[in-house]
């Protein structure tokens, strides 16, 4: 983000915060004048992005969702590659899995909904124009724990059952607000929780192989199946020649 306001902003916090870490030492290290303490702390991001060469459109974003100002711009849709010109009114911005998105009214369609800033260009803040903050709007209503910040249907009941090699890291995880763990005998745990989007539970199962098994809804079943089939199938094949 480097380059852009957002960048400055969250910098400026940052500073803050090492300037306290810079402060000589408490207890027995009372009067240390440097500790380091800035360079013993370590953060590993998902899988960082890098939006230096966007930041006119973070920038607009941005201030959009400061001021309330609807936010004008080109949109590719996910599902065909298609560019719109689309009107929104950001509402929030959210920093999920070091990607950025923005949840706003896509006032064309009325609907609110998910907006990707990769997907976004000619972008354009409205100078004089604003729009209210719905007063029921809460940004915890779009988000799903780990499970991504789509805004599914109905709640539906997710039961997945995790062998003893796993207990401890799925015992000492919050990925959604709404799960519930209980023992299973041999040392396991069951994983309940009520999700209304799953677009993401299934891979998140994949990543625990032979160690996870979903007991329901049967359609999540069924997609892990398929998952598991054709990734055995790629390896049936015959590895392409080399050049």
């Amino acid at each position: 983000m480097r380059g852009s306001t957002l960048f400055e902003e969250i910098d400026l916090a940052a500073q803050r915060l090492l300037g306290v870490a810079r402060r000589p030492g408490r207890g027995p290290n009372a009067g240390v004048a440097d500790a380091r303490l800035e360079e013993r702390f370590l953060y590993l991001p998902f899988a960082p992005k890098d939006y230096a060469a966007r930041t006119e459109e973070l920038d607009d974003l941005f201030q959009s969702v400061a001021d309330l100002r609807p936010l004008r711009c080109r949109y590719r849709r996910a599902r065909d590659g298609r560019e719109e010109r689309v009107l929104i009114h950001p509402y929030a911005l959210v920093l999920y899995k070091d990607a950025i998105y923005c949840v706003g009214l896509h006032v064309g369609r009325g609907e609110v909904r998910t907006f990707l800033l990769d997907r976004m260009r000619d972008t354009e803040c409205a100078v004089t124009e604003r729009f209210e903050l719905p007063p029921d709007f809460s940004i915890d209503d779009y988000f799903q724990g780990q499970f991504g910040i789509w805004r599914g249907g109905e709640p539906r009941r997710v039961v997945i059952d995790f062998d003893e090699r796993v207990t401890e890291f799925v015992r000492t995880r919050k990925v959604h607000p709404s799960q519930e763990i209980t023992p299973l005998p041999g040392g396991g745990v069951r994983l309940t929780m009520h999700i209304g989007d799953m677009t993401e539970l299934a891979t998140w199962v994949l990543g625990f192989g032979e160690t996870a098994r979903v007991v329901e809804p049967p359609d999540l079943v069924d997609r892990v199946k398929r998952e598991l089939a054709g990734a055995l199938a790629r390896y049936a094949e015959p590895p392409p020649a080399d050049g």
